[in-house]
């Protein structure tokens, strides 16, 4: 089966499962003071504390995830997420207090992943040649999703509330699952050289020093965007008050960032393919960093949305960088390891991120969040700089 079909339906996958997880991202702090979170210090550490309970279970099985996927393949493993997210999700709609959110937002982590799955399956469908073309092509399907969905939780969560938000994101990722099992053909499931059932360890990906600096890179850059994302539609109420369509503008201003994401992502792709992926990274991690701190001294919603948008144009360059050399610099038979290991540091940094971003924001100011972000980046990019092998098994693309 060609694997440019394969790609749109993942890239329609990945479209409603961004889609779906992002809805909750602008109303999440707003939903907590409507049950009863007192604004201020309380409201921003019980986001932090939400936000990082999922990504601490899912760093925690995602390398599980990884070894599942190298024994019985990845489709099984796109089916599973789908089906514990959806079912997870239509529970929260039930929900009553912080603790309980917090509670199945942490169970939500167990059963995530379904995005880092589909790069894996795409990887090993995908001819080598074709795998930087492909991999930008499905990043984009994600970031369409989430343009879209926040947009569509804001606009839900002021037209109906805040709970419907959750059923409609159940049963949209529940769709996910329908579209994986029936169109997408079984992957297949790579062995060590010279052995027939046994495949490779952890170990050996640990001792992989391309695979290390790369893990590190995805935590500095999930740890210094989760930061912000996860105060968003607090600084945006400090800039524009308490006015009705709160959500939908903090929503705005992530949906932003994502179309800025789809128009950079194809062109700094063109990029990584012509000078190495290796050697555009840190750059672009550096000059992101830039961008990120210069919000520190927004103080008007228009200008937040200019550099949110740059911002975007430069993030879209990152994590495809980090995905594809990620599939070039690894043997196929630990590539479920390796995905599962970086999805593991991205969710640490997801966890890490929001935790700082609220203790800052309850302690100091929200504006000190981007002073943190825009230092992770620029020390390390210059870490990345440093420690990143320029040489990997394809010299030519790496």
């Amino acid at each position: 089966m060609s694997w440019r079909r394969n790609a749109r339906i993942l890239w329609i996958c990945n479209f409603i499962i961004s889609g779906s997880m992002s809805m909750i991202m602008p109303f999440l702090p707003l939903f907590l003071m409507d049950m009863g979170v007192p604004h201020g210090k309380e409201v921003s550490m019980w986001t932090g504390m939400i936000f990082s309970a999922t990504f601490l279970s899912a760093a925690i099985m995602a390398p599980v995830w990884g070894a599942v996927a190298d024994k019985y393949g990845q489709k099984t493993n796109l089916v599973r997420a789908g089906i514990g997210m959806g079912i997870v999700n239509i529970l929260m709609f039930f929900t009553t207090t912080p603790l309980y959110l917090l509670v199945l937002r942490f169970v939500f982590g167990f059963f995530s992943g379904f995005i880092t799955v589909s790069y894996s399956y795409l990887s090993k469908t995908t001819p080598r040649e074709e795998l930087g073309k492909a991999i930008g092509f499905l990043y984009t399907g994600g970031m369409s999703g989430g343009i879209i969905g926040p947009l569509f939780g804001g606009a839900l969560s002021d037209w109906f509330g805040y709970h419907t938000v959750f059923a409609v994101t159940g049963g949209l990722m529940i769709i996910t699952v329908l579209l994986v099992q029936w169109l997408l053909p079984p992957d297949r499931v790579e062995v060590a050289a010279g052995e027939v059932r046994k495949t490779g360890t952890f170990r050996e990906v640990l001792a992989n020093p391309n695979l290390t600096i790369l893990f590190f890179a995805t935590f500095a850059i999930q740890t210094a965007t989760m930061s912000t994302s996860s105060m968003m539609s607090i600084f945006v109420r400090s800039i524009v008050g308490d006015v009705n369509n709160l959500a939908f503008l903090a929503g705005l201003v992530t949906s932003v960032t994502g179309i800025a994401n789809i128009i950079g992502s194809p062109i700094l792709g063109r990029l990584g393919d012509r000078f190495g992926q290796s050697k555009i990274l840190p750059i672009i991690m550096f000059c992101t960093g830039l961008v990120i701190f210069q919000q520190v001294w927004t103080h008007s919603i228009y200008p937040l949305y200019a550099w949110r948008f740059c911002q975007g144009l430069l993030l879209g360059g990152m994590l495809p960088s980090i995905q594809t050399l990620i599939k070039k610099r690894s043997p196929d038979f630990i590539s479920g390891r390796s995905y599962g290991l970086n999805s593991s540091f991205q969710f640490l940094g997801n966890l890490t991120g929001p935790l700082i971003g609220g203790f800052i924001a309850g302690h100091f100011s929200v504006s000190y969040v981007f002073v943190f972000s825009g230092l992770v980046l620029m020390l390390g990019a210059a870490i990345v700089k440093w420690r990143i092998p320029l040489r990997g098994e394809n010299k030519k693309a790496a």
